[in-house]
């Protein structure tokens, strides 16, 4: 939905894309961008009179959505003819957001949803409460079959393969609608089995990673089928082992890594069984400098699948809590790996999941300049270090009464008069809270 507007009208957060003027007459390359700072702002009004925005791919105060008479008439599927629905929507605020989140608390995402959340045209995604409600169920269903799948190992009958297939497929349509609701059910599902968190965790990680990167929806769908799947083995390593508080010996980290082979054996006893996943699961652990496992590959050997899988399985795991070690943020489980380039992961690939996830992934507890602590609730594709902040606690640390949110996109003003920003990440029940506890209570 373009409109011409003059330049004096312009407003940081509008989207630009049409000038009154060649774009080469302009210090401008790009034909089309988001006016995101003053100096933007003058050196468009010094070398304009007139600017074309739209609002659809605007951001703040300045988006809106393509608006519909909502007097006129509009024909269902059904024959029947209604007025046509309010389809103008806001971004997430935080009452709506909390609203959605208690709802968890009320059970009411147990059962399936009749309808598939829609796709908006102003930015390609479902909105983000819609996909939280029609996913969680899914989810729930994807952990439930975690559960079955172990007590089908244990009992030595089939695995279900077929119904995990079917639910990694619902999940990965979730994640082409919207990959960050999906990431916000992995923190939201939590439990306190590791296992099961941990391949969802990763599951889902490792299909947002596959679409970022332009994989075919097919891979999308396999990276998916292999992360949850590919520790499945472990239930055939001695507990004790899985849940020792300390370093493993070399004995005892040997007989841990056979889970591989297991995970493998298992899967292979399925007939036609996805060779290619298993390609996926048998490389998650090798490692680009040749220390990794179970065959020791090394660099361009190593399959781009598996080293996907691998770097979501390393990160996943850093930013969870263990019998041996506790969760550290997203930033900090982001510059290990940074720290990891070339070494354990090619840096290239190391590049490539930064931009995907970010520092501050959806769901993250962050420590403003303010003194306020908040999280993140959406991501701006725009700038990735200025994310959308829902604030949890104030400057004193005490619980907000009223919570807000905050674009940090917008650069809105602290009380002392600076454009807040984030300091740092913080790991989960950082100050003795865990913002999924904080929503649902």
């Amino acid at each position: 939905m373009n409109q011409t507007i003059s330049t004096s009208e312009l407003k940081i957060g509008m989207f630009v894309v049409g000038i009154d003027r060649p774009w080469t007459e302009t210090p401008f390359m790009m034909q089309g961008f988001l006016l995101a700072n003053p100096d933007q702002l003058r050196a468009l009004q010094k070398y304009c009179r007139s600017v074309t925005i739209d609002r659809s791919r605007s951001i703040g105060d300045q988006y809106s959505a393509k608006v519909f008479d909502k007097d006129a008439p509009l024909r269902g599927q059904d024959g029947l003819v209604r007025k046509h629905p309010d389809v103008v929507e806001s971004r997430v605020e935080a009452q709506r957001f909390i609203k959605v989140a208690r709802g968890f608390k009320g059970k009411i995402h147990t059962r399936r949803q009749p309808h598939i959340p829609r796709i908006r045209s102003e930015d390609g995604r479902s909105r983000l409460e819609s996909e939280l409600l029609y996913s969680a169920p899914i989810v729930d269903d994807v952990y439930r079959a975690l559960r079955e799948t172990q007590l089908a190992i244990d009992s030595n009958v089939a695995i279900d393969v077929p119904q995990i297939n079917g639910l990694v497929g619902e999940m990965a349509a979730g994640v082409q609608r919207n990959p960050d609701a999906l990431l916000w059910l992995t923190r939201l599902k939590r439990t306190d089995q590791y296992a099961y968190d941990h391949a969802v965790n990763v599951s889902v990680h490792a299909m947002v990673f596959a679409r970022f990167v332009g994989l075919s929806g097919k891979q999308v769908h396999q990276l998916g089928l292999a992360g949850l799947l590919q520790d499945i083995g472990k239930v055939q390593i001695d507990y004790g082992l899985l849940s020792k508080p300390g370093p493993l010996d070399e004995r005892e980290f040997e007989h841990v890594k056979a889970h591989v082979t297991n995970t493998l054996r298992l899967l292979q006893a399925h007939r036609d069984f996805d060779a290619e996943v298993l390609a996926v699961i048998a490389a998650h652990h090798e490692r680009f400098d040749g220390t990794g496992y179970p065959r020791g590959l090394e660099g361009m050997s190593i399959p781009l699948p598996g080293e996907m899988a691998g770097i979501i399985d390393t990160y996943c795991a850093m930013t969870r809590d263990r019998v041996y070690r506790e969760a550290v943020s997203s930033q900090r489980a982001m510059e290990t790996l940074n720290q990891l380039r070339n070494t354990q992961f090619r840096d290239t690939l190391v590049d490539q999941f930064l931009q995907c996830i970010g520092l501050y992934p959806i769901g993250t507890l962050v420590e403003l300049n303010s003194g306020e602590v908040g999280v993140v609730i959406q991501q701006n594709q725009v700038r990735r270090l200025q994310p959308r902040v829902l604030v949890l606690l104030a400057p004193d640390k005490s619980v907000e009464r009223f919570p807000r949110t905050l674009d940090l996109l917008m650069q809105p003003d602290t009380a002392d008069g600076e454009p807040y920003r984030i300091v740092q990440a913080l790991p989960p029940n950082a100050f003795g809270i865990d913002p999924n506890d904080f929503f649902l209570a």
